[in-house]
């Protein structure tokens, strides 16, 4: 009987091993479960181990303490919604859908994603909503309800490599884990 448990807990530990140093953004295999939505849609569901860093891919459903989101698309728009980039600038388009977990409605809004690349000075924050498609600078997201919504990011011309972040927050302003989906221009 200790053998077994032995064994079992030495198969458990190797697997959340890999799965927490795994680096899914280049085998394009996360772990994962599939799961069917209301639709009859085929979903992947990344789980995520709490307090650690999750690197993500486009397309995969990530599940933080509060919601999950999909990175579901980018495009690279001259000008969106008649907004058109500063010279030396181009907008990022990330098309983002989200659905609420937790029990109380959880305060959501554009200070939520931010884009980092090598390149930056400071974190980019999405330009502030010029149309209904766009997240808004605030709303709240009940649990089971669904959120999609257009961000768009004005970044340097020049870059090519980039991250799309969030870090998910506690009560008390306490970093956990930190969520990453590599966007590649």
């Amino acid at each position: 009987m200790l053998r077994k448990f032995f064994l079992i807990a030495v198969i458990m530990f190797i697997t959340l091993s890999a799965i927490a140093c795994g680096d899914t953004a280049n085998t394009g295999s996360p772990p994962a479960d599939t799961v069917n939505d209301n639709d009859g849609v085929t979903e992947t569901v990344i789980p995520v181990i709490q307090n650690e860093n999750v690197q993500g891919i486009i397309g995969a459903t990530y599940a933080t303490q509060w919601f999950e989101f999909t990175v579901a698309y980018i495009n690279l728009p001259s000008r969106y919604a008649g907004y058109t980039p500063a010279d030396g600038k181009i907008l990022v388009d990330v098309f983002m859908k989200e659905k609420g977990l937790f029990e109380e409605p959880v305060l959501m809004g554009t200070f939520d994603f931010y884009m980092d690349s090598s390149t930056f000075e400071e974190y980019v924050y999405p330009l502030d909503p010029i149309d209904d498609s766009m997240m808004p600078l605030e709303f709240y997201l009940a649990k089971d309800q669904t959120a999609e919504y257009h961000m768009i990011y004005e970044i340097p011309g020049d870059t090519s490599d980039l991250q799309l972040m969030y870090t998910e927050l506690n009560a008390e302003e306490q970093e956990g884990a930190t969520f990453t989906v590599s966007l590649h221009l």
